[in-house]
This record gives structure tokens, C-alpha cells and sequence, in this order.
């Protein structure tokens, strides 16, 4: 754009205009200057920046404390000719566009990913010195001089960003041999942060190579005390390997490892979903478990078909992929389809990705997991496995190279996948899927009739699939009102399934989680459906069903562990609306009226003797 504007996050935040530097006013205002440099481009809400700049006690004058800093900042940093050129409005809120000012923390990123992309194609030293160009961008601690609960978060994670930058770089100087220059900055490094053991893992090389045994030794006693008297934890699988082979005098160790193989590296990450929102929880959860980096972490992910596990995983995945520069493989498993994918198959495609001949491929699933598990020594690479059938599809494709990680999705819990962090996935809060839609259909037109969308959006049991739907129908029918969406939405979703596109897409995952269960799973499935009131009981149900309440308890905890019921206090069960306008249909459908009104004259002679016994619906 020819502004000639250059902004400094990675230190105090600073800003000039050619030579001349910048007034950029209070702290908080600061924050706000560095809130939408961090979007990169992504323009943001009024509400959003309060947030940002507040958290959850913003003043009454907020909104106008927002304009006020806007108004301020414009004139500092765009030119007198044309004053909305840098920080320009957009919609509700404000937007600086991508490429309006050089920003540090942009050319760092840049820089990084250059370097990624070079030690992939096999030049470390070139590679070296790209991020040691970035590092020197570093000036102090991230966002100085800029206040507020957001400016903190982000100091974080700008900070582990260059902490994994320093890593990645001073791995590259073992790898070429500079093992007496990289001990004296790993003493630095380690001092700053103690408990980060991939840091550990470089220094103990460093200190080996450099025929310092004793002192490597010594480090993995540091840490492993320091780790049991801060968190109660042993150091992880990669420090204990690695402590071992130096008391073994392992001679592999005593030589740099081989440069990454020329070629780049695989990035087969499906794209991002349009639209994702919240999930903060649980995309911390993945975030915590892949970052240690002297293990082989794996993260299975496990819900109800169209509650966004894929979608989960695919975000976390783009959010990491610096995390593992030798590159980012993807499977499809299969089982929604009904075609489970043989894991050799799959080997034989990730091997292929990382340039093994397919005339090389062994024919044996355990010999391609071997080669499998050799390709990815020394490497740090990231496998998505999405839609897994059972833990024996999923075994051999596990990575064993500490660095390298996995994220699985599943519709079932695998017991015997031992070492894995299962994240449970339920439906987005109220406010997320009402976010959803509104991405998805347009902010204008969903919140100009918020009640109509809340009522939409409830009645898709806030599954992302199904929001999801209710907004193709939105787009689709411009002409139609959010309430006129809801009312064919809710009139399809109580019709016989297939009534329409959306409506046997929403029902799909429903139908496929039914046709898992056992004859009388799905007729508890569907007949605990046919009373109006929302919470069941084992009591209710054995009386429904006509079974003893053992078994009739054991039915239903069958349910929830297929996702298709959620346990609530006091031994209480209950659907998710949309699931149990499925489940009744199904009941009426496959049941018979004859069974179903059957079940129901039980059910009201168990309530007829014991009426203090019936729930509130």
C-alpha cells in the first residue's frame, strides 16, 4: 500500500511512519492497535474488541471508549489525505487489511515457515540461519507497554512460538555439528524455561557430543527432580530414551542426525471448515496434550456423528501444523462410509508420501509399520486419522518417534488404544451455534431476528450438522424469513425421514448410530423416545420396555456410550431434542403402533402406581 507504516509487537509495541516513531497513546489503546494486527487481516467486532480489551467486566462506556481509541489511533497512523486508509471500518467493526504495515510478528512467522520449507528440502544450514534471522526480530517480552487479559494470552502464545522457533533452530545446529556453540545457548534457554524438555533433550546432546557425559547425565537428574516437585510428574518417554543411550554410550548419539530427506513434505490436511466456532475447551485440551515434544502423544476425539469431531480435529491440526515442519499426513478410515480402510493400505500411502517406491513397499502390515516407524525417526510430523473403526486400524498407524504425533477421531470409546487423551465432543453451547449460523447465513439476517434464530438453532439441538443445514436452507431460500426456516425445518424433522436433502442429511449419522446397536439396544433407543417428558430413569424404562431395571439400566448406559443418550444427576437420562424426534419416528416406524402403544399402558400403569415417581417434562 505505499504507507510506509512499520509496526513492533515482539517487544514494547512500537510504530513508525518512515523514521518518525509513533505516539500510540495508553496502554489499553495499544492493546486495541495490537488486537487487530494480530487478526492478520480478519476484521473485527465492536463486541469483540470490548471483550478483548475487558473480558467480562467491560465498563458501560466501552463501546464509546472503543470508537474513541479508533479515532485516535487513525490519526496517529494513517496519512492526512486519507484518513480510513489503514484502520478502516468494516460492517460492526474495524479491520487493518493484510498488507497496510509491515508488522514484526508477520515477517517471524514468515520467516519460520521459509525455513520449515528449506530444511525440507535438505539444506540445514540454510535453514539455521533463516531462523536466526527471525529470532534476532525479538526485541523482549511480546506486546510491552499493552494491558488487558487478551494482551496477556497472546504474550503466551507469542512467547511459545518463539521458544519452538529457538528449538527448531538449535536442533538444526546439533544436526550440523555445532554441539560446543549450542551448549552455552541452551544453558541460556534452559534457565528461562526449566521445565520445557524438548530444550532438556538438545542441551543433554549438546553436553554428550561435546564429551561432557557426566554434565548431560547430571542435566536429566535437574529436570527430573525439578518435574516431581512441581507438577508430580516423571520426565516424559523421549527424556528417559534419551537418558539411557547415553549411559549405554549408545554410538548413534555421538553423531548428528541425517538432514530431512529433499523433497517437501507432505501436507495433506483436509481444509479447514467454514465457519468453525468455539470449541475453545477442547481445542486447548488437543493443544496441551501435542505440545510436549519428548513424547508421542495421541488425542482421540469421540461423539455422536455430526457433532463436529472431524471439523475439531482439522482446526487443531491447522493450528499446529508449525509444530510439526516434516509434515502433516491424513487418512480417511472409512467407517461412515462402510468401508473401513485397511491399515496397510494406509501405510503404504503415508510411506509413498515420504518418497518410498511403491516397488519398495513391503507386503506385510507389521513389516510396513516397521518402515513406518523408521521413516519417521527424527522426524516431527502430525497424523490425522479420521473416522477409526476399532483400535486395530488404528495400532499400526501410530507414530513411536518421540516429536511426532496423532489425532483420531472415533464414534466409540477404544479401550484398548492405551496411552491415548480421549476428548468427549457434545453439542456447541447455545451462543456458539447461534455464532455458527450467523458465519455461515450472514450476521445481518440472523441477528436482526435473533429470537427466530435462537429458536432455529434450539431446535437443531445446537449440532453443529445440523446448524450447518438450517443455514444452506437459509442461503438456498433468500427470500425467506429465519422463521419461515425454522417452521419447514421443524416440520421435516417430524416427518418420515428422507423428506428432503437436509433433512436425510441430518438423519444419516443418526441412522449409522442406530444400525450399531443390537436388536435390544435399538429397541430401547426407540421406544424410551415415546414419552413427552424429558428425563427417563432405569425404573421408567424397565416398566417401558417391560425388562427387569438391571437390565434396563445396562441398556441404557449402552446408549450414552453410544452417544445417542446423555447421563444426568440422580441415575437421570435424556435425549438431544433432534435425537429424539429421530428415535420416536423410528419407534413408530419400526416398532408398530401395536408395540409402541403397548410399551406406553405399561409405562402409565407403573406411573398409576407411583405418581410421585413421574418427571417433569
Amino acid at each position: 500500500m505505499g504507507t510506509g507504516l512499520r509496526f513492533a509487537l515482539l517487544g514494547p509495541v512500537r510504530g513508525w511512519r518512515g523514521d518518525v516513531e509513533l505516539d500510540l497513546g495508553a496502554p489499553q489503546q495499544r492493546a486495541l492497535l495490537a488486537f487487530l494486527l494480530l487478526r492478520e487481516g480478519e476484521a473485527a467486532s465492536i463486541d469483540e474488541i470490548v471483550d478483548a480489551l475487558w473480558g467480562e467486566r467491560p465498563p458501560e462506556s466501552a463501546r464509546a471508549v472503543v470508537r474513541t481509541y479508533v479515532c485516535r489511533l487513525r490519526r496517529v497512523v494513517s496519512s492526512g489525505e486519507d484518513d480510513d486508509r489503514v484502520i478502516r471500518s468494516s460492517g460492526c467493526g474495524y479491520v487493518i487489511s493484510a498488507g497496510a504495515a509491515s508488522v514484526d510478528w508477520h515477517t517471524f512467522l514468515g520467516q519460520v515457515r521459509e525455513a520449515q520449507a528449506v530444511r525440507a528440502r535438505g539444506n540445514a544450514a540454510e535453514a539455521a540461519g533463516l531462523l536466526r534471522g527471525a529470532l534476532r526480530l525479538w526485541q523482549g517480552p511480546p506486546l510491552g507497554g499493552a494491558r488487558g487479559d487478551y494482551v496477556d494470552q497472546e504474550r503466551t502464545r507469542l512467547v511459545q512460538r518463539r521458544v519452538a522457533a529457538l528449538e527448531e533452530r538449535l536442533s538444526l545446529d546439533l544436526e550440523l555439528g555445532r554441539h560446543a556453540e549450542a551448549s552455552e545457548e541452551l544453558a541460556e534457554a534452559v534457565a528461562a524455561e526449566p521445565m520445557r524438555e524438548r530444550l532438556r533433550e538438545l542441551q543433554m546432546v549438546a553436553l554428550y557430543r561435546s564429551g561432557r557425559q557426566a554434565e548431560a547425565l547430571g542435566a536429566y537428574d535437574e529436570v527430573r527432580r525439578l518435574l516431581a516437585a512441581e507438577l508430580g510428574i516423571d520426565p516424559g518417554a523421549g527424556l528417559r530414551e534419551l537418558h539411557q543411550r547415553i549411559l549405554r554410550a549408545d554410538p548413534g548419539l555421538a553423531h548428528p542426525a541425517p538432514a530431512v530427506a529433499a523433497g517437501r513434505p507432505p501436507a495433506q490436511l483436509p481444509a479447514a471448515p467454514p465457519g468453525f466456532v468455539g470449541r475453545e475447551a477442547e481445542l486447548a485440551a488437543v493443544h496441551d496434550t501435542l505440545g510436549p515434544a519428548g513424547w508421542t502423544p495421541v488425542v482421540a476425539i469421540t461423539g455422536l456423528g455430526g457433532v463436529g469431531k472431524t471439523a475439531l480435529a482439522v482446526q487443531a491440526a491447522h493450528a499446529m501444523r508449525e509444530r510439526f515442519p516434516d509434515g502433516q499426513v491424513y487418512a480417511d478410515l472409512g467407517t461412515s462410509a462402510g468401508r473401513p480402510a485397511d491399515p496397510a493400505e494406509v501405510l503404504g500411502s503415508f510411506l509413498r508420501a515420504f518418497g518410498v517406491p511403491g516397488d519398495r513397499l513391503p507386503d506385510r502390515l507389521e513389516e510396513r509399520a516397521a518402515l513406518w516407524r523408521t521413516v519417521l525417526a527424527d522426524r516431527r510430523v502430525l497424523m490425522l486419522l479420521d473416522d477409526a473403526r476399532d483400535a486395530d486400524q488404528v495400532r499400526h498407524l501410530l507414530p513411536a518417534a518421540p516429536g511426532c504425533a496423532a489425532i483420531v477421531t472415533t464414534w466409540r470409546h477404544l479401550i484398548d488404544l492405551p496411552g491415548a487423551r480421549w476428548i468427549g465432543l457434545d453439542v456447541l453451547s447455545p451462543a456458539d451455534a447461534l455464532e455458527l449460523l450467523a458465519r455461515l447465513a450472514g450476521h445481518g439476517r440472523v441477528l436482526g431476528h435473533r429470537q427466530e434464530a435462537v429458536e432455529l438453532v434450539g431446535l437443531c439441538s445446537h449440532q453443529p450438522l445440523a446448524v450447518r443445514v438450517a443455514a444452506d436452507l437459509l442461503q438456498a431460500r433468500p427470500h425467506w424469513t429465519v422463521r419461515q426456516v425454522r417452521m419447514r425445518l421443524e416440520d421435516d424433522l417430524y416427518r418420515p425421514a428422507g423428506a428432503n436433502d437436509g433433512c436425510a442429511l441430518i438423519e444419516a449419522p443418526l441412522l449409522l448410530a442406530q444400525s450399531r446397536l443390537d436388536p435390544q439396544q435399538a429397541t430401547a433407543f426407540r421406544l424410551a423416545a415415546l414419552p413427552d417428558y424429558g428425563e427417563l430413569t432405569a425404573e421408567s424404562v424397565a416398566a417401558l420396555l417391560g425388562l427387569p431395571r438391571r437390565r434396563a439400566h445396562g441398556l441404557l448406559e449402552s446408549l450414552v456410550d453410544a452417544h445417542l443418550l446423555l447421563a444426568g444427576p440422580g441415575g437421570t437420562y435424556r435425549y438431544h431434542g433432534l435425537v429424539k424426534a429421530f428415535a420416536r419416528r423410528q419407534a413408530w416406524a419400526c416398532e408398530g403402533v401395536e408395540q409402541c402403544d403397548a410399551a406406553l399402558s405399561r409405562l402409565l400403569r407403573f406411573h398409576s402406581r407411583r405418581p410421585a415417581a413421574l418427571p417433569m417434562g
